[in-house]
């Protein structure tokens, strides 16, 4: 088991060392990646590395969790799926945590919440009037990427132009265009 451990730990180190040297000096994206559906209640999915940024950092965590396990002395049936657990939870904080950081450091300022309210976003991603979605929002000459649910409650479509009327904690609530013209007209 040390000899696998020791070979993901390996095989993570240089890969994400890779990706980030591709990313830093020569502006390369790679984007090799699957886009799971999502949960209706918990978002299962945001745990599971979904790019190959997630599976060289989920690769390396593997390994050394998978060696910090060890002197425990546990049979590999408990170590291995204690590890994918321990794995997943540092991809999430990953994902959510320290990327945004490091996106942000190397590409410049983020909007802030007041910045976005107005603004006008596109679907990136198809809202369900009951669910959330995402949508990108043009800043600057950058494009952003934001969590987003319907103000209404109505289907928002891929591609759809929104406007945008608060962000909270990174959650955008969006509305179709003149939508809100449209529901006095349905009441009156």
């Amino acid at each position: 088991m040390r000899v696998f451990f020791t070979v993901c730990a390996v095989f993570g180190a240089a890969g994400l060392l890779g990706l980030l040297v591709m990313l830093i000096f020569f502006r390369l994206k790679v984007n090799i990646a699957f886009k799971l559906p999502k949960c209706k209640t918990v978002p299962l999915e945001q745990f599971v590395p979904q790019s190959i940024y997630g599976y060289a950092a989920f690769t390396l965590s593997f390994g050394l969790i998978g060696l910090a396990l060890l002197p425990l002395n546990l049979p590999w049936y408990m170590t291995v799926p204690v590890d994918i657990c321990f794995s997943m939870i540092v991809n999430f904080i990953g994902a959510h945590f320290l990327a945004p950081l490091f996106i942000d450091f190397f590409s410049g300022r983020e909007p802030n919440a007041d910045e976005l309210s107005g603004l006008k976003a596109v679907a990136s991603e198809r809202i369900e009037g009951d669910g959330y979605g995402r949508v990108r929002v043009k800043y600057g000459d950058r494009s952003f990427y934001y969590n987003a649910v319907s103000v209404y409650h109505t289907d928002i479509e891929k591609n759809e132009t929104v406007d945008v009327v608060l962000c909270e904690n990174k959650l955008l609530f969006v509305q179709k265009e003149n939508e809100i013209y449209k529901i006095y007209d349905e009441r009156a």
